[in-house]
Parts: structure tokens; C-alpha cells; sequence
């Protein structure tokens, strides 16, 4: 939250004799609902319950919705806390549009705990160190609370650690906050024309930018590629059978629901059907550890402690087989049957066979489940899930966890494509509650959401992801696989240990988008597939959820096309020339620059060592880069783009990549990157041609294309060693 520039102090302020919001309920006083039966808590209360808001958002916690103003020592300070608060929740109350000074947009319940934090942290402080009156507070006071608020111990025991420029900020709002409140404030206020720091910004007051780049770390390789892996195998291979036992497993608890516990009269029954098993070698239903069965050690059915007796039951219509005295009527055939059988879970015993993910071969694609099994590998399919989704899609916290049961939607376009789509809500910088949105998603997504709503079996409205908790389900799962085998039955990869959050999910798709255009995030998903949905999804809804991701990528591909022209620019000064039919044209364009900067180090020898310095002088010429999977454009003149001129559009104001021809369009260049990608379409094509069942007239058709594979592989090798 930024504060009005410059922030001015009231000339002079009214005291207000009794506060504006006295005797009010909370709710009220600020415009919001509550549901039905909450608690209403009054302005005069010290604690106030919020969790009743009928609009709260899914991802917002308890402890964010419990305001305690006892924790302010001064009496009268909770009373200004409570005013400001209030107002910043709604800022259109009469009493507050009267304060001429006040901010006018609403705040957000979390944004207004984060404030009370701080609020409470400021007022302490002047009560320890002596001041019982805002009016006494001087610059010297909000100095050294500055100084001191700047170092925090992160957990006990541990060294003070500095706070960033952009956490210390807030508690220099704080202070300067209650400048702008004056003439709404009952109990105390600062005293008339004095405004902390006199007035300046608060991020200059602490030394920082408001424009950093984003700080999330991505998800590094060797973590992203095995989680997505065995999580798109959980999803599109292993899931459906899941889904379709997890069916079953719910049809048998409504069936059982109601049935009677046995009696002497039901023996005859169980005695016919362990008959029927014996004579089908059917092994006794195993227990998951949850029945009275455990309790029995040392009598003479000891033997039988591994047996899920509720399993029996049900088979002949009853919940359980509970009395000793019908468990030994049947003890002398159970006792044979687990002799001559044994024990083995319930479901799942003739899995039908899926494909390993290592080689192909076939294999059941569970081992036998009990039902707390079932439930365990419900929950770790649920995550990958929401592995598949957040990867993907790149959607935030907030607009995961408002996902309900029944959000997609599908249509289809009038060229006959699909178009998948999640219903959500966009809760970032919205009212409370967000607004309704959709998000534009990959079928892989849509794949994954619908595995989702089979698993949870809820009605539609209800959650389907309850936590993003990413780290903690991935460690859970990563146990889970090898403790149960299911990672080698599967041939899944080993996933190490490492950090990963819904967040670096979302910043490692961005930076994969920029970097890598038509290249793959995993095995079979490819990244154009997501960066079309990503930008069809914002032309859709211009100021919806997907805007703001499309900005994020936009941003870091810029860094990465300034950081590409400034690999070229030292490739060119170590020798390292471009190849291809632009060359010549990037390598005067560079040259030029290594003249100017070479000006500039004359008047300024420091600026040689400069970053920043060359990133300005190269940022005109980066803005024009476009990266494709084989070759760099330089879209310097458009009137010289040979895409344009195939196309018939020669006012484009951007080159059509994927209708590239780099080794005759004049502006396109080849560097070391792109050899790989050359010499891999030469393998590829030796391939086609040394097959058997390739034509021969389209044998003859890909000769041209192989010469021209190695005439651009020679021409970059010519290029590297120029010098």
C-alpha cells in the first residue's frame, strides 16, 4: 500500500469527544456480511472475531480474522488502532469521507491484520521507552523505532538477522499512517503539523526500490523434471483405475451403511461363504490396523489377528462379527481357510495391467489395497493433481484453493479445436471475496482437475484443492512411493529432497516460457501449447487472473532477451562471431555499441565495469530480439522479414517465428545455442531416410533439408572459431 505524495499533516486537528464507530458492531461499521450465527463483535470489544465473513476468501487463515487489541498495552492506542482499521476497511463511512486526509480505497481483513501487527509493535515500543501520548512523539522516536524494527531474531537462539528495505517499509507506513487520521481519532493523535520523516516515501526512508525484480527462485531442473514426471504418470496412467475403485469403495460404504451386527443366526451364512472361499482359494480380507482384531495375541485365535472381521461381515450382510462366542463357532474353518490361503488385502486383487514409465512393460497396476490404502494413495494422487494444475497453469495461491468441484468448462472453437477452461475466482487486488474469472488451461490441466472431482466425490461448490501446501504433500508423497514400492512397481524416477512451492511453480513456467519458446517443460507437454492458452485466456478477459501472469512472463522475457544480447554481445569480444544471413548486421550493431561503451570508458573508467551501464546501450537492440527454437530474429525493419513478405503482412509489428526460415531471412542469426537443435534435425532425418518404410520420394524430400541442417551446423562451427 503506497501512501499519498507528499503526505501532509492536518493544520489543525478536532478531537473527536466520543469515536465515530461507538457502539457499533464491526461488521457494520465496515459494510461487511457475516453468515448466519457468527459472532458480532462491537468496536469496544479487545477482541475481535472476523472468521464469520460470509465473503472470506478460501486461502485466508483464522489467525488473520482475530483481532486482539489487548496485546496494546495503552488503552487508549487500542482505541486509535480500532479507528484506523475500521476506516481503512471503509474508507466510503460518512465519518471517515469527513477525515480530508484519508486513504479512499478499501482494504483488504489481511492487509489490515498485517497493519494491527505493526500498529502493535509501534505502540509497545513507545510505552517501553517512556511515552504515554502520541502527541509527544517526536522524529528521534520514529528514528530509533526504525533502527531497531530493521533487525529481528528469526527463531530462538539465533543471531539478529537485517530485515529487507521492503518488510521494514511496513512499519514505517504504520507510523506514518496515523499522520493522515487526525481529525477521525478520539483518544490521541500526533500533534498538528508533524509528519514522520517529513513526509518522504517510505521506501525511500528505507533505502530500498520499488522496482525489484521478482525475487521467487524457479524450481530447479533436477527437482522439476522427476516431480512432473511421476505426477503426470499418477494422473493420466495410474489415476483412472483409482478413480474407478475409489467408485466402488464408495458404493460398498452406502451399501453397508445399514446393516445389522450378526448373530447365531448369521453363522450358517459365514460358515457357507468361508466354504465358497476355500473352494475359490480366495485369501481372508487382511486389516489395515483399524478394527478390534488387533487385540487378540495369545488365545486360540491368535492365528487370526490379521483378519479384517468387518470384511467377512459384510460379505453376508452384517457390520461386524463382534462376541467371542461367534467368532469361535467359526474359529475351527477360519483357522483352516488362513492356513491354507492366508491373508491379502481387499481390494484391487485382479489389477488390470498399465505400462511402467522406464520401459513399457506391463504390470498390475496396484498391488492389493486395504482400505486405508485406498484413502493413502487418494491423497498423494490428489497432490500430483495439484502439482499438474499449479505447473502448468501458473495459477496463484489464492485462485487455486477457490477452485470448486464441477469449474471446467469446455467449448469448441469453430475450427473444431478445444478450448478448456477452470471457472474461479480472482481474489488478488479485488474486494473481499474476489470476482468471478476463468482461467484458459492445456487439456493436461483439465485432465488433472477432472481426476480431482472422481477422487473427492464431493457435490459441485465444494473446494477441490483445500491446501497448496506443495512441499509438505511432495515430502509425504516421495514417502509414500518408496515405502510402498510403487515407485519401482511403476518405474518412476527418484525425487529428491528440495524446497517447492505453488509460487516457484508458477515463476519456473514463466521463465520457461520466455526462455524456452516451443521448447518442452516436461516430456510431452509443451510449452507452446501453454503460452497460446496463457494469451488466448488473457484476450479473452483483459483484467482478469491470466493478465497478470502474461505480465510476468512479458517481464522475464525481457531479462532473458537482455541477457541473451549481452551473451552475444561478449561472444562477439571473445571472438565468438553470430552466424547465418543476419550476422553481419548484429555484428555492426554490437560493434557500435563496443564503440560507445569504449567512449564512455574514456570519460569514466569505472563505467568499463558497468553492467548496467552496456544493459542501457544494448537494451533498443534487445527489445527487438524474438527467440525461436533454432535461430534468433533481429526484428530491426520489417519491411526485411521474410516471414512477413510469405504471409502477406509487411505491417506486422512482430515476426511470425514459427513460418521462420532463418537460413535465408536477412535478419536471422545462428549462435552455439542453436547447433544442438541443427545437428538434432540431421540425426532425426538419418533416421527417416535409413528406415525401410519410408518412401522414396520422401526420402529425396528430406536430402535438401538434411544438406541444409549440416550447412547451418558448419556455418556456426565456421562462426565460433573465427578469431
Amino acid at each position: 500500500m503506497k501512501l499519498p505524495r507528499p503526505l501532509r499533516a492536518p493544520v489543525t486537528i478536532t478531537r473527536r469527544p466520543v469515536s465515530a464507530f461507538s457502539g457499533c458492531y464491526v461488521h457494520e461499521a465496515t459494510g461487511l456480511a457475516l453468515l448466519p450465527g457468527s459472532v458480532r463483535s462491537r468496536f469496544e470489544d479487545d477482541l475481535w472475531d472476523l472468521w464469520g465473513l460470509a465473503d472470506k476468501p478460501r486461502s485466508i487463515k483464522r489467525h488473520e480474522l482475530t483481532w486482539n487489541f489487548f496485546k496494546i498495552v495503552n488503552p487508549n492506542w487500542r482505541v486509535v488502532a480500532k479507528e484506523i482499521l475500521i476506516a481503512l476497511l471503509a474508507p466510503q463511512h460518512d465519518s471517515v469521507l469527513e477525515c480530508a486526509l484519508a486513504l479512499r480505497k478499501n482494504r483488504s481483513p489481511r492487509t489490515c491484520n498485517r497493519f494491527l501487527r505493526q500498529f502493535t509493535a509501534w505502540f509497545n515500543w513507545l510505552t517501553a521507552n517512556g511515552v504515554t501520548s502520541l502527541e509527544e512523539v517526536t522524529q528521534e522516536h520514529c528514528d530509533r523505532f526504525a533502527a531497531e524494527a530493521q533487525w529481528y531474531v528469526p527463531k530462538p537462539d539465533a543471531p539478529p538477522v537485517q530485515a529487507e528495505p521492503e518488510t521494514l517499509a511496513e512499519s514505517v507506513r504504520v507510523v506514518q499512517l496515523i499522520t493522515l487520521y487526525g481529525d477521525l481519532l478520539s483518544t490521541d493523535s500526533y500533534r498538528a503539523g508533524f509528519v514522520p520523516w517529513d513526509g518522504r516515501s517510505t521506501i525511500k526512508v528505507v533505502g530500498g526500490t520499488w522496482l525489484r525484480a521478482n525475487r521467487t527462485p524457479s524450481v530447479p531442473d533436477h527437482l522439476l523434471q522427476p516431480v512432473l514426471a511421476t505426477c503426470l504418470y499418477l494422473v493420466n496412467t495410474v489415476g483412472p483405475h483409482l478413480a474407478d475403485l475409489v467408485e466402488k469403495v464408495r458404493e460398498d460404504a452406502a451399501t453397508t451403511v445399514d446393516f445389522p451386527r450378526a448373530t447365531l443366526a448369521h453363522i450358517p451364512d459365514v460358515k457357507r461363504l468361508i466354504a465358497q472361499m476355500h473352494a475359490d482359494r480366495v485369501p481372508l480380507p487382511l486389516t489395515d490396523g483399524r478394527t478390534e482384531a488387533r487385540r487378540i495375541r495369545t488365545d486360540d485365535l491368535a492365528p487370526l489377528k490379521d483378519l479384517a472381521w468387518y470384511r467377512l461381515a459384510y460379505q453376508v450382510c452384517t457390520s461386524t462379527i463382534a462376541g467371542a462366542y461367534l467368532r469361535e463357532k467359526i474359529a475351527p474353518e477360519l483357522l483352516a481357510l488362513a492356513k491354507d490361503v492366508g491373508f491379502e488385502n481387499y481390494w484391487a486383487r485382479t489389477a488390470p495391467t498399465i505400462a511402467r514409465e522406464e520401459d513399457g512393460a506391463l504390470v498390475p497396476w496396484t498391488a492389493p489395497l486395504s482400505d486405508t490404502g485406498v484413502q493413502s494413495m487418494v491423497a498423494n494422487v490428489l497432490v500430483a493433481c495439484l502439482v499438474v494444475t499449479t505447473a502448468l497453469s501458473g495459477m496463484r495461491n489464492s485462485e487455486l484453493v477457490e477452485l470448486n468441484v464441477s469449474c471446467r468448462r469446455q467449448t469448441v472453437t469453430k475450427s473444431g479445436g478445444t478450448r478448456y477452461r477452470l471457472a474461479g475466482r480472482l481474489i488478488k487486488g479485488q474486494k473481499l471475496g474476489g470476482v468471478p474469472d476463468e482461467w484458459v488451461v492445456v487439456e493436461d490441466v483439465h485432465r488433472a482437475v477432472a481426476l480431482a472431482e472422481r477422487l473427492l466425490g464431493a457435490p459441485p461448490g465444494a473446494a477441490l484443492f483445500n491446501t497448496v501446501a506443495l512441499s509438505f504433500g511432495l515430502d509425504r508423497m516421495r514417502k509414500w512411493l518408496e515405502e510402498s514400492g510403487n515407485r519401482e512397481r511403476w518405474g518412476l524416477p527418484v525425487i529428491p529432497a528440495g524446497p517447492i512451492s505453488a509460487r516457484m511453480l508458477r515463476r519456473t513456467l514463466a521463465l520457461s516460457i520466455a526462455a524456452r519458446p516451443g521448447g518442452l517443460l516436461a516430456a510431452k507437454i509443451a510449452l507452446k501449447h501453454i503460452s497460446v492458452a496463457t494469451t488466448e485466456g488473457y484476450a479473452a478477459r483483459p483484467g482478469g487472473s491470466q493478465r497478470l501472469f502474461l505480465t510476468e512472463v512479458e517481464e522475464a522475457e525481457q531479462e532473458k532477451h537482455m541477457e541473451l544480447t549481452v551473451e552475444a554481445f561478449h561472444d562477439l569480444k571473445e571472438g565468438r562471431e553470430p552466424a547465418g544471413p543476419g550476422a553481419r548486421g548484429l555484428i555492426e550493431a554490437l560493434q557500435h555499441v563496443d564503440a560507445q561503451l569504449n567512449e564512455a570508458a574514456r570519460h569514466d573508467p569505472k563505467v568499463l565495469e558497468d553492467d548496467r551501464h552496456l544493459e542501457n546501450l544494448l537494451s533498443k537492440l534487445s527489445k527487438v530480439l524474438h527467440v525461436g527454437a533454432a535461430n534468433f530474429c533481429w526484428f530491426r525493419d520489417p519491411s526485411k522479414a521474410l516471414c512477413l513478405k510469405l504471409a502477406g503482412t509487411p505491417n506486422a509489428k512482430k515476426p511470425l517465428v514459427g513460418m521462420c526460415d532463418s537460413a535465408r531471412c536477412p535478419q536471422a542469426t545462428h549462435h552455439r545455442s542453436h547447433r544442438p537443435v541443427w545437428l538434432g534435425q540431421v540425426t532425426v532425418i538419418d533416421t527417416f531416410v535409413e528406415s525401410p518404410r519410408v518412401a522414396k520420394g520422401e526420402k529425396k524430400r528430406l536430402l535438401p533439408e538434411r544438406d541444409r541442417a549440416l550447412r547451418v551446423v558448419a556455418e556456426i562451427d565456421a562462426a565460433s572459431t573465427a578469431a
